[in-house]
């Protein structure tokens, strides 16, 4: 029952997370088109207060929950590399980690009121795409 808790808690966290991002390359794009400028910036600003609250702590327990899931298949006992399973959850914590760092990075330009490197305005599309890739690969991880 405990890994089921853990287990709905990270799907949640993972919806959140990939949900704000859909919307940010998506569906506020959309809204620039029927909102004049001002309350475009007035919404956005508005959206972005939150996501700096909810965003964060979303990953911050999608990690958590993500690690105690993969002790269940990766520890001393069974092993690291012995299925494809074990192969495939691997890939998806470096990618997972891979979007952390990156999170991270971001966070800290915004604390340190640096200007973050020019690829990072694309990072979005890279985490929707790591993320839609993370899901996939989570679905094969029990049929391969």
């Amino acid at each position: 029952m405990e890994y089921t808790l853990v287990q709905i808690i990270h799907l949640l966290c993972a919806i959140i997370f990939i949900g704000f991002v859909f919307a940010d390359l998506f569906v506020l794009p959309a809204m620039k088109k029927v909102l004049n400028e001002d309350e475009y910036q007035k919404v956005t600003a508005a959206i972005s207060r939150r996501a700096r609250m909810i965003f964060p702590l979303s990953l911050l327990i999608l990690l958590l929950s993500g690690g105690y899931m993969f002790a269940k298949y990766i520890n001393s006992e069974l092993g690291v590399f012995n299925s494809n399973l074990q192969l495939l959850l691997i890939l998806k914590a470096l990618l997972a980690l891979t979007i952390a760092s990156g999170v991270v990075y971001s966070l800290a330009n915004k604390v340190l009121k640096k200007t973050p490197h020019p690829i990072m305005k694309h990072f979005h599309k890279f985490v929707l795409f790591i993320g839609i890739l993370i899901v996939i690969i989570a679905k094969f991880m029990f049929t391969v």
